[in-house]
């Protein structure tokens, strides 16, 4: 099980669930081998528009960084059985986790004024 606090993230990919986590220096390694920045490819995603190496490389950094030694066949094998919508679904959901900062969510929430 992932340990939200370490940034893990369990991803759902057909019957199985996997531990993932994106450091920065992952975030560094996806931008330089996509040559895009991490809010394009996000973008990108939620847009539609996104190339199977995109998937596969976003998942393989996140995939290791979760403890798992994928490589991108095993990954390619992965997203041929899930389908191309799931794992982008899927990919999404984990960079929306990764880029939004949990930690300030909870201090805007202490903040709001009950009522």
């Amino acid at each position: 099980m992932a340990n939200p606090l370490k940034g893990e993230i369990d991803l759902k990919l057909g019957e199985k669930t996997y531990k993932c986590r994106l450091t920065i220096d992952a975030l560094v390694r996806i931008e330089d081998e996509l040559d895009k920045g991490i809010l394009e490819l996000a973008t990108a995603i939620a847009e539609a528009k996104v190339r199977i190496r995109t998937l596969i490389v976003v998942l393989r950094n996140a995939l290791r960084g979760g403890g798992n030694d994928f490589d991108d066949k095993k990954i390619g094998s992965i997203i041929a059985s899930v389908g191309i919508v799931v794992a982008s679904t899927e990919v999404a959901k984990l960079l929306v986790a990764t880029l939004s900062d949990q930690d300030s969510d909870e201090q805007d929430k202490k903040k709001e004024p009950v009522a």
